[in-house]
């Protein structure tokens, strides 16, 4: 059932289609479905197309090759563009990940109502079987905004999705997307392994896809200072000899896509222990001569200090023990640390009498 306003539904893909499929044609041509793309007439008669967009108006033009020439168009409208067009879900994109998941994402429309909710469905365009999302994630005000598919090795390559909205307010135009499963998806670097010793190092690894299987990889390698080198290699498997210890790095592509996978996590390949023993052997010198030079400049500075005391010893304070008057001809050194700690002679006054 199409969406309207004050209603709330689920819209099926056999709902959003229209009652026809096939555009009539009298010549050779038929309609393009897209800019550069020509549909040849079956029995120049008529064009048939199998997969359609569901959400949004197309226009095709029949263009007959006859004495003389003419030709005509007509616009498809399917029932999922009825609606408000800034209410329907924006910028919906679908990728696969980490081998066996599939997510989709799309954005809050701009004129969507407050009570919009969005829900998204599949098709299987080989066996047309349906299926609605099985996990959404949803934003703070709890509209449906991601989808994600756990087990994407069931699913055939080429996939249809669109994203239906819901209001009681107002009808909501539906947004689509047709992928083949393999464009979409983005490769995860693989693990290198390597068995190595001083004369060769030998590296493998393999990539896991359920729907690319040949692959194009970028290899760097980085030996201590030396400036990194990168091959560019069809197998999964490559030999360095004479390989002392080593960084390597891969990414990934899959054959005739243009997107490459992240660079793997930098791996360390130790094929010359003792050249690691060395290594860690002057590191260790090097760390305990640090050691030495601190502790030598620590004990120069202190020794530095004490023969300036001796050299420039501070100036001591003057004062009068028994009163503060420092023009006091009495005048003697006063160490201030102990002026606290004096001890004062007292004496006791006994009045006998007066006289």
């Amino acid at each position: 059932m199409a969406e309207g306003g004050g209603r709330r539904g689920s819209t099926t893909r056999r709902d959003l289609l229209p009652e026809t499929r096939t555009a009539q044609a009298g010549g050779d041509n038929g309609p393009r479905s897209r800019p550069g793309f020509r549909n040849a007439a079956i029995d120049s008669r008529y064009c048939q197309f199998y997969v359609l967009p569901l959400c949004e108006v197309k226009n095709f033009t029949i263009s007959v090759k006859q004495d003389p020439p003419f030709s005509t168009g007509l616009q498809y409208v399917p029932r999922g563009a009825e609606g408000k067009p800034a209410a329907a879900a924006r910028g919906l994109d679908c990728w696969v990940h980490d081998v066996d998941f599939l997510t989709c994402s799309w954005e809050v429309g701009r004129a969507a109502p407050g009570d919009v909710q969005y829900r998204l469905y599949w098709l299987d365009l080989k066996a047309y079987r349906e299926q609605e999302c099985p996990r959404y994630e949803a934003d703070d005000r709890g509209v449906h905004v991601r989808c994600r598919f756990d087990d994407v090795s069931r699913l055939q390559r080429h996939i249809q999705f669109w994203v239906n909205g819901t209001s009681r307010r107002s009808g909501i135009p539906c947004s689509d997307l047709c992928v083949e499963l393999p464009e979409i998806e983005r490769l995860s670097p693989p693990h290198i392994t390597a068995t190595c010793n001083k004369s060769y190092s030998m590296m493998e690894w393999k990539v896991l896809s359920h729907f690319n299987h040949r692959f194009l990889y970028e290899l760097q390698i980085q030996k201590g200072t030396d400036p990194a080198s990168t091959e560019k290699l069809y197998e999964n498997h490559f030999v360095i000899y004479n390989p002392g210890n080593y960084v390597a790095k891969l990414k990934v592509q899959g054959f005739f896509r243009k997107d490459w996978s992240e660079w793997s996590a930098p791996q360390l390949f130790v094929c010359d222990p003792k050249d690691e023993h060395r290594r860690a052997w002057l590191v260790s010198v090097l760390v305990l001569l640090g050691t030495l030079l601190v502790l030598g400049l620590v004990t120069l500075l202190c020794r530095r200090y004490s023969v300036l005391q001796k050299l420039f010893p501070p100036i001591p304070h003057m004062k009068d023990r028994i009163s503060d008057n420092l023009q006091s001809p009495k005048l003697e050194p006063w160490d201030t640390s102990r002026a606290s700690q004096e001890d004062c002679s007292v004496a006791e006054v006994h009045i006998l009498g007066e006289t």
